[in-house]
């Protein structure tokens, strides 16, 4: 049986892992947006449940994935800013445990009633119900995979409709916090290099020139 004991980042849409054990993904969401995405993320996988759900520095979501026979998942989301870190730990102890019992019984009755029958069928269904557990984290991650990026675009063009409707409210002169941004740069970094990167990144996600230069500004500290 392999296990993957060191944090993998960013895994690929269709994650092809034996017996995942420990993931990180990075999203751009703050930390309560991430920790409410994946809560939701339950509805999504049929037979899971939360089995808890805290709030602190760290917060913390337990669930349990498709049924008795599934694997157990802990995942703590550590944020900074408008970055978060998701970092995934999963268990198959109870799936496991649960697996071995039902094979011990049917096993037992195999030897004592039926003069080993079902010796045999005993000993088939716990490798299934093993790897039933390998696929409810699987199919877990596949889920994941495929929402999150959905989340963080919607996410984001909330977040910049609201900006727009400020911007609209506030305007500023942006020839204007252009001009400081570069003389800021410069000082900083010798060029306008960083800043020209910048504002060409948010117009790549759909913000005019002026837009992006105001958004850039308002990081910066720049009114």
């Amino acid at each position: 049986m392999e296990s993957v004991d060191v944090f993998q980042e960013n895994p690929p849409s269709v994650p092809m892992l034996l017996f995942p054990s420990r993931i990180r993904r990075y999203v751009r969401l703050t930390g309560p947006q991430a920790h409410e995405s994946i809560n939701s993320l339950v509805t999504e996988v049929p037979g899971s449940k939360i089995l808890s759900s805290s709030q602190g520095e760290t917060l913390t979501t337990k669930m349990r994935l498709d049924g008795i026979f599934g694997a157990s998942v802990t995942v703590n989301v550590r944020s900074e800013g408008e970055v978060s870190a998701l970092d995934f730990v999963f268990s198959y102890k109870r799936a496991m445990s649960t697996a071995f019992i039902v094979g011990t019984i049917i096993i037992s009755l195999g030897l004592l009633v039926f003069r080993n029958i079902l010796t045999v069928v005993g000993l088939a269904l716990v490798i299934p119900l093993i790897f039933i557990a390998n696929n409810s984290a699987v199919n877990f991650l596949d889920v994941l995979n495929k929402t999150l990026p959905f989340i963080e675009k919607e996410v984001a063009q909330k977040a910049l409709s609201a900006d727009r409707e400020r911007w609209k409210a506030q305007p500023k002169d942006t020839e204007d916090l252009y001009r400081r941004l570069s003389e800021k740069h410069i000082k900083t970094w010798g060029n306008t290099k960083v800043l020209e990167y910048k504002i060409a990144e948010y117009k790549i996600q759909g913000l005019t020139l002026d837009e992006a230069i105001r958004k850039t500004a308002e990081e910066e500290g720049i009114n």
